[in-house]
């Protein structure tokens, strides 16, 4: 995932009178931070900043958010025509910022879906995340009640004071299971007063250039998910399988899917998910179709995948609890 979080946490920790060297230096980013980083060492550097300074360190840090911290998808957001727009833009190139989760838009509700190692980041780093948008958003609308409700996927706080206020909302509803924002009527869809089509253009065209280059860096796992969506309808994807269909060896090919911090069980379980969020979404294809395109050997084990992904049944509308 990129590093663009580092930068506001290190205000954050500042702020809170800590050192932002003794979070970030064991993980070798003290001084220049690298582009992208595993999963697992945000996780790490997200739960040493809580345990440093306190619980709530996700939302100072969202509070200490800059302009241009979010680099190129920022500024193409802060072009669009809408919130809708600028948040659809989020999500067509989320993979700037982090190639495991995705940004869901469906009615008045932007979901933050996140599946596998992301599923169990810290709290901080979760509240982080929605609270970054909520920002954003009263940023670009340059409006202040935009929000009706939030909800968290973690228990409740002690106090849940510091939520309702970074969020701009009284209804903040913890152990949900899905991290979503759910906006008020018509704030989506009202005009941003900065909106510049030309602009947008132009800076859609460069987040092309630039998910393609980081495409190129994972080449491995792109060439991976070609055969293995190839491969699902026959059942779960062989590694040793897609491995000759590549023309190398299993041993090298897991060697290079580690390489580029995945694993052949993590790239299967990524396609699966992504087609079956888009999938359940077409009311013409039944449950048991999309299990069988999916390569599930029945329906209840899409069922329990579905719901390991997204803390919910196919096609439910509210999510389940915890």
């Amino acid at each position: 995932m990129a590093t663009y979080f580092l930068r506001p946490l290190r205000r954050a920790l500042d702020a809170h009178g800590c050192e932002p060297s003794s979070v970030l230096a064991p993980f070798g980013l003290a001084d220049q931070p690298a582009a992208r980083i595993p999963f697992e060492t945000a996780a790490a550097i997200w739960a040493s900043a809580a345990a440093l300074a306190e619980p709530g360190i996700g939302l100072h840090a969202a509070r200490m958010l800059f302009p241009g911290d979010y680099g190129t998808l920022e500024f193409a957001a802060r072009s669009s025509p809408t919130l809708r727009a600028a948040i659809e833009r989020n999500a067509r190139y989320h993979r700037l910022l982090n190639d495991r989760s995705e940004v869901l838009v469906q009615g008045r509700c932007v979901r933050y879906v996140r599946p596998g190692m992301e599923a169990s980041m810290p709290a901080p780093y979760v509240e982080f995340v929605l609270a970054s948008w909520a920002r954003m958003a009263r940023d670009l609308a340059e409006r202040s009640s935009l929000i009706e409700r939030v909800f968290l996927p973690h228990g409740p706080p002690p106090d849940d004071t510091l939520h309702r206020e970074v969020f701009g909302c009284e209804e903040v509803r913890f152990g949900r299971g899905e991290a979503e924002l759910h906006f008020a009527e018509g704030a989506l869809d009202a005009p941003l007063p900065r909106a510049d089509g030309a602009l947008a253009s132009v800076l859609d065209r460069h987040a092309e250039a630039l998910l393609e280059e980081i495409a190129r860096g994972a080449r491995w796992t792109s060439r991976a998910l070609t055969h293995i969506e190839r491969r699902l309808a026959d059942g779960t994807p062989r590694l040793e399988d897609v491995a000759q269909d590549l023309g190398i060896s299993p041993r090298m090919l897991r060697r290079r899917l580690e390489e580029e911090n995945t694993t052949f069980a993590r790239v299967v379980d990524d396609i699966r998910r992504r087609l079956a969020l888009k999938m359940t979404a077409d009311a013409t294809l039944s449950l048991g179709e999309i299990a069988f395109f999916l390569g599930f050997s029945e329906p209840s084990a899409f069922h329990r995948a579905f719901r390991r992904w997204t803390g919910r049944t196919p096609r439910s509308e509210e999510p389940s609890p915890p």
